[in-house]
This record gives C-alpha cells, sequence and structure tokens, in this order.
C-alpha cells in the first residue's frame, strides 16, 4: 500500500475525524471514527465504528459498530482507563441541539452499561476534549457552548462508569467567544491544564461564524482535582490586535520528568514562512516564565498539531498537517490545500531536533490526525481522515467534515 499506510475503513461512507487511544495492557490500539450516509449508500444511518489495530498496525477483528442512529453523530473522542482496562467514548448526538453522549466499552468495543449524557443543555456542544485522572479513575470533559450567546468553556467530570462527579460548570465566561478548550492531567500535582481560542479582544458582538474572519488568542486556566479554579485567564498567547495576531488549534503536552506543560498552537506570525506551530512552558503552578518560541516552522504550512511527552526517550513527539505551499491565513474557513501528514521529534525543552518526518504525502487531501503510542512496541499509530476527491468543508468549518476514508500508518523511531 502507498506510504505503507493501512486502510482502516474504506467505503462510501462519509467518515470523519478519528480519534485513537493506546490500551497498556494489551499493547494494542483503538481507533475510532464518525461516518455519514455516503452518495450511494444503502443506509441513512449515521454510525460510530471502531477498529482494535496491533502495536505493529494489523488490524485485529472486525470493526464494531459503537452507535447507530438517524440523528448525525459526529466527532468521538476516546480515553483509555488502564485500572479497568476500559475507554470511554464520547461523541456529538444531533437531536434539537448537538449535546454530547458517552459510553464506557470494554477492551474489545462492547458497551458496559448503557450511553449516556455527558451535557443535555439546550445548545450546542463542540470542541471538546478529555483527561484521565489516574489517582481518581475520573474523567475530565471540557467543551464550549453557546447558552449565553456567545461561546463559553464549561467542564464536567465523570467517574469511570460515567456517573458524574461534579455538575457542568464554567471554566471561561471572559467576554466575547471562547472556543476548542484542551485539557491535559499533571498527575504528580493532581490538577489540569486548559487552554483555549480566546476571542475577547473583538468583544460580544461577533457572530459565531465571525470568529473565522478575525485574529485570535491563547489564553488558559489550571485548577484542582475537583475543578477548582486556582488561576484563570492565564496569557499564553495574546495579540489579536496586532499584526501576527492568529493562534488557533491549540495542543498540550505533559512532561512528567520536569513538572512542566508544553503548550502549542497552530500561528501564523510574520516571522514564519507562513504558517507554523509556535509553543511555550508553562510551570505546574500556571506561571509561564519564558517567551513563546518556534515548535515546527519549514517552507510552506504547518498547522494543528498534536504533542504528546514521551518519557522514555525524553522527548517530545508532534505529529501535524501539512502543505508545501503557502495557504492563506484563514485557510481553515474552506480546505482547498493539499495537505499532508508529518511529525517531528522536539527535545525536553520543546525545541526542534531533527528533520521533519514524512508520514503520507501524495494525491488527495489528508488531514485531522491523531496518534496515540504504545510504550512497549514503542511504536505511534498515527490515524487521519482522507477526503474523498473533490470535497471541501463548508463555512460550517471543519468539524462538519465533508467526510472520506480513515487511514493509519505505524511509525517506529
Amino acid at each position: 500500500m502507498k506510504n505503507n499506510c493501512i486502510e482502516i475503513s474504506s467505503n462510501d461512507l462519509k467518515k470523519s475525524l478519528p480519534d485513537v487511544a493506546y490500551n497498556s495492557v494489551e499493547n494494542n490500539f483503538f481507533v475510532f471514527w464518525a461516518a455519514a450516509p455516503g452518495e450511494e449508500s444503502q443506509t441513512a444511518d449515521y454510525f460510530i465504528s471502531g477498529q482494535k489495530i496491533s502495536s505493529f498496525g494489523k488490524a485485529l477483528g472486525e470493526p464494531v459498530e459503537v452507535v447507530k442512529t438517524e440523528n448525525i453523530v459526529l466527532l468521538p473522542r476516546v480515553l483509555y482507563n488502564p485500572n479497568k482496562n476500559q475507554y470511554l467514548v464520547i461523541y456529538c448526538l444531533g437531536e434539537s441541539n448537538m449535546n454530547i453522549r458517552g459510553v464506557i466499552l470494554d477492551a474489545n468495543g462492547k458497551a458496559v452499561g448503557e450511553h449516556f449524557k455527558v451535557t443535555d443543555v439546550p445548545a450546542n456542544q463542540f470542541h471538546y476534549t478529555m483527561a484521565f485522572n489516574s489517582k481518581k479513575n475520573q474523567f475530565f470533559i471540557t467543551y464550549n457552548d453557546n447558552r449565553n450567546g456567545v461561546h463559553d468553556v464549561f467542564g464536567v467530570i465523570l467517574d469511570d462508569t460515567g456517573a458524574v462527579v461534579k455538575e457542568e460548570f464554567v471554566i471561561s465566561n471572559a467576554v466575547g467567544h471562547q472556543i476548542n478548550p484542551v485539557v491535559c492531567y499533571n498527575p504528580q500535582d493532581d490538577t489540569y491544564l486548559v487552554n483555549w481560542e480566546d476571542f475577547r479582544a473583538h468583544g460580544d458582538s461577533l457572530t459565531e461564524y465571525g470568529t473565522l474572519d478575525v485574529m485570535t488568542d491563547i489564553y488558559g486556566a489550571l485548577l484542582a482535582a475537583d475543578g477548582t479554579i486556582l488561576l484563570n485567564n492565564i496569557t499564553m498567547c495574546a495579540d489579536a490586535n496586532g499584526i501576527d495576531g492568529d493562534q488557533r488549534f491549540n495542543s498540550i503536552a505533559y512532561n512528567s520528568k520536569t513538572n512542566q506543560f508544553l503548550v502549542s498552537w497552530t500561528d501564523a506570525r510574520d516571522s514564519l514562512h507562513n504558517i507554523g506551530i509556535v509553543g511555550r512552558i508553562v510551570e505546574a503552578d500556571g506561571t509561564m516564565p519564558a517567551e513563546d518560541f518556534t515548535l515546527v516552522d519549514a517552507p510552506g504550512a504547518q498547522m494543528i498539531g498534536h504533542t504528546l511527552y514521551v518519557p522514555q526517550d525524553d522527548k517530545y513527539f508532534i505529529a501535524f498537517e501539512r502543505d508545501r505551499n503557502d495557504v492563506d491565513k484563514f485557510y481553515f474557513k474552506d480546505i482547498n490545500a493539499h495537505l499532508d501528514i508529518a511529525a517531528m521529534w522536539l527535545d525536553a525543552n520543546g525545541q526542534p531536533e531533527a528533520d521533519m518526518i514524512d508520514i503520507f504525502s501524495g494525491d488527495g487531501n489528508q488531514r485531522f490526525v491523531r496518534f496515540a503510542h504504545s510504550t512497549k512496541s514503542n511504536t505511534f499509530l498515527m490515524v487521519w481522515q482522507s477526503d474523498f476527491p473533490g470535497v471541501s468543508d463548508s463555512v460550517e468549518g471543519h468539524i462538519m467534515s465533508a467526510g472520506g476514508n480513515i487511514m493509519g500508518k505505524i511509525y517506529k523511531k
């Protein structure tokens, strides 16, 4: 197969936005994705499906069907619970609104109990991420919704059965929209760091889709394990009123050796070739003693990165989309770039250490890359959406993705 890629799911269904988790007990991966009816599909149903993959890239068994419904389902996110050898999968279900649902799965993808509501407020919840608290066997889920007219950031804490431990609460309701919250757990201090795209510089008059037309910033918050906010409005990068002011698609990785976080985001500042990835170190107490710095920058555009600290190498690994040509600074409004998948190693301080790794380059548009790391085999499984030819997203954005096939690739250093 071209580029030694794995066809995880290839059929007429419009598949999108995959995620993957590593099972440390069985040393394998579990990939999940959403699927909508295709132009020639024999079904009108929507699905969340999954596929187990070995640590060396072999499909294990048949795909599993997690959700089948006549309603729209989107954006599955998965976390592995090593204490119970189970997974939490959350997803967006479109009924009267787009709300978050969840289900606990065993190691083979079979539901343990019923699907449950994570949040059911009459507003649309999007851009959700999760972190697992290994000490308390709890899941912290964060998301944004527009119940107050503009988007605010909320959180909710569940136990390992999906029961609510802490009812949803506000993390940020600053002026303007706050969207795309990302959460990361610090097991040493039993805390969470959250960051998000922040539009407070533009006030409350900005429409939801207006956030695609203006520059934005990155803010964050530090929370205790029970959800108490310890420090809020951490200014990670704020220059939305300036010429260099677009930062989006944020990420956080925790360094267990230094007890620090590496936060990162896609950046369009003029000092970069075109579009690149910038980050900075955040201390465990939420302070930032040094300025930001460039993680990934080369001719063309590199964007929407995801980072992970790898203790056995004492390095960070980052995977991202890239276009070898320059793109418009608001490229994310309508994907017409020619995107490939790449990765890099960063040293323990987050500084680029080696050349870019070509994961996939070729025909078509490859995006929404996610990955997980096998600590026993020291392999990475990268998964992404390979767009069907001739499709592109509308102004509604990447969550309402037009769809394609789900591809993967094993990378071993």
